[in-house]
């Protein structure tokens, strides 16, 4: 039986013009496989929309309820799209995720999926030849209900893939992975291929194409991802495992994370458990640790660090508590905003030489305020209000 999975997002699904692409898509499928397994994430914004009625409601924060409610979202899609298929023509039914087997830990709005148990999916194949499951959810072993967090739905997709053994397709409102994001660098290239490494590093450094977790599954069990657009018939992109020939670019795509925070302390004398004092004071207050750079002088030791978190204004708070007890331990602890950290990616890098030379040719040393590298990536930390120039002179260079 020739199987693929396929994942819509809530783009592509907000209306009925966007579920008669969806038709399209399915429809052309079948030419090619004979069954497929759709995941949907929910209509449009409607995560966003029950999340603002919570807010209408409560400000106290219910993680089990907030799960229950989340959860029929993509329900809704699921049971919608596959009574659109029925009438034309398809043999389809939908199954959440209890009904598809989907376990996942007990950690409300970021739960794991532990298993899938294809029993009920592959049983259903014989007779359907469309199954449309929720994404974005599992179920634990105690019949607890769960959301799988940001990118939820791309995790579920790779994980049935990874189950049923066959390829992924990732369909969007984008037309395929590219070098940058066109949004901050309209000239960027669109990438025919790119390596699970590579996709790898450039989700975790703010690439929004797919969840990090997705690829992480893709990569342990070599499932190919294809990721295309709903509302094109472009080509799209390919994400499998490294192949040597694929590109000899240094550097193939550059990622940013903005929102971030540069932390740097100072601290006479040369006691060593200050840096494990300050990072447990940040872990208290539950800021992600992400560059750090740490020297240490004859009298003193400095440490310089980021964190970045997506909450913007809960973080601005909850830094400034932290900077009041850092304080009291250090001779200075000073914490500048307004930074973001851009990243240069390519699995080449790591035998290159000079890509280093080649970014100050066109970056100014002093633009810097922190680099860190490892063997595919190198990441820079600049003010953000010079982010989109700075990526626009590195696209340039690296011809992205």
């Amino acid at each position: 039986m020739k199987l693929v999975v396929q994942k819509y997002g809530g783009s592509s699904l907000k209306d009925r013009y966007s579920l008669e692409k969806v038709l399209c898509k399915i429809h052309t499928t079948k030419k090619d496989f004979e069954k497929i397994v759709v995941v949907v994430s929910a209509m449009g914004k409607t995560t966003n929309d029950l999340l603002d009625m919570v807010r209408s409601y409560t400000t106290k924060k219910h993680p089990r309820e907030l799960d229950m409610l989340l959860t029929t979202g993509e329900q809704v899609s699921a049971s919608i799209l596959s009574m659109v298929l029925q009438e034309h023509g398809f043999a389809s039914v939908s199954l959440n995720a209890y009904q598809a087997g989907i376990t996942t830990n007990k950690i409300w709005g970021e739960a794991n999926i532990q298993k899938i148990n294809t029993k009920r999916i592959r049983s259903k194949l014989r007779n359907y030849d469309v199954i449309v499951i929720t994404g974005f959810q599992g179920i634990t072993d105690q019949n607890e209900m769960t959301t799988l967090g940001r990118g939820g739905s791309d995790t579920t997709a790779v994980a049935l893939a990874a189950s049923l053994s066959c390829p992924c397709h990732i369909f969007s409102d984008v037309d395929g992975v590219y070098s940058v994001d066109p949004k901050l660098y309209p000239d960027a290239m669109k990438l025919p291929y790119i390596s699970y490494e590579e996709m790898l590093e450039m989700s975790r450094q703010g690439s929004g194409i797919l969840h990090d977790r997705s690829i992480e599954i893709a990569q342990k069990f070599e499932i190919p991802i294809y990721c295309a657009s709903t509302f094109s018939e472009k080509e799209g992109s390919m994400i499998f495992r490294t192949i040597e020939t694929t590109h000899t670019k240094p550097v193939i795509g550059i990622s940013v994370l903005s929102k971030q925070w540069l932390i740097t302390t100072n601290t006479k004398g040369t006691d060593p458990t200050f840096l494990k004092t300050i990072t447990t004071v940040l872990q208290k207050y539950s800021l992600n640790i992400d560059m750090i750079a740490l020297s240490n002088h004859t009298e003193n030791w400095s440490l310089s660090m980021t964190v970045w978190e997506d909450d913007y204004e809960t973080a601005q708070d909850t830094l400034e508590k932290a900077q009041k007890v850092l304080t009291s331990m250090s001779q200075s602890v000073i914490v500048q905003g307004n930074l973001s950290k851009i990243t240069l990616v390519g699995s080449n890098m790591r035998k290159t030489v000079g890509v280093t030379d080649m970014i100050f040719e066109v970056i100014p040393p002093n633009d810097i305020y922190m680099i860190t590298t490892s063997e595919v990536s190198i990441s820079l930390l600049v003010s953000s209000d010079k982010a989109n120039k700075t990526i626009a002179k590195l696209a340039r260079r690296f011809s992205l």
